[in-house]
């Protein structure tokens, strides 16, 4: 699979697709803003939770919305679990991209082959987990602090790859991140609501779903 079909794969099964392209994230200094909204944030080994996705696409009246659970574990990865309206199970780390269908693996893409996967990967977990660092590694931000805990970030592409795919992405949140919007260069946008988050331990199946 081309480079750029990779990208797009998984750009469109987050959200289907939350994520992005470019080469490796630079080490960079986080403006105070952002290092305030890194302090509000919670950081549990393994965070679990409900989504609704809404995701409007050019040419179609209606929405499509799309509901389930998640399980991020720190360091691991992301596990996206639709209920409805169809079962799928996307598991997202650092080294590969996998969907699993009723049937069992439906397919998988190795991030060690494609750079690019890998960067899409870590770009999903961070957004996920609200990671400040490699959000201003990769995009220019705007942050609104909202009183004690609550806070807006609205971030831009930087690199002319990930721009081709994003156009702009916005976060809000207070211990946890709440809401995710994403537009798309193509005038396609999702917002993703994340509901009741716990932090929680891993099941012995979730675990296995990560490999080793």
């Amino acid at each position: 699979m081309k480079r750029r079909d990779v990208l797009r794969a998984g750009l469109a099964a987050f959200s289907g697709g939350l994520a992005s392209a470019g080469g490796p994230a630079r080490a960079q200094a986080v403006p105070d803003e952002l290092a305030e909204i890194d302090r509000r944030l919670e950081n549990p080994a393994v965070l679990r939770g409900e989504f609704e996705q809404t995701k409007s696409i050019q040419g179609f009246k209606r929405p499509l919305v799309s509901r389930g659970s998640f399980v991020m574990a720190r360091g691991r990865g992301v596990q996206w679990i639709t209920a409805q309206p169809f079962a799928s199970t996307l598991v997202v780390t650092r080294e590969r991209l996998l969907t699993l269908g009723e049937a069992g693996v439906s397919q998988q893409i190795d991030a060690r082959q494609e750079p690019g996967l890998r960067a899409l990967n870590e770009m999903l977990m961070a957004l996920l987990a609200g990671d400040v660092q490699a959000l201003a590694a990769r995009f220019t931000a705007q942050v609104a602090l909202q009183g004690a805990h609550g806070w807006r970030l609205a971030l831009t592409p930087r690199d002319a790859a990930l721009a081709g795919f994003i156009s702009r992405i916005e976060l809000e949140g207070a211990r946890h991140v709440n809401a995710v919007r994403l537009h798309e260069t193509s005038g396609d946008a999702s917002h993703i609501r994340f509901l009741n988050p716990a932090a929680s331990a891993l099941s012995p199946a979730e675990a296995e779903r990560f490999g080793p």
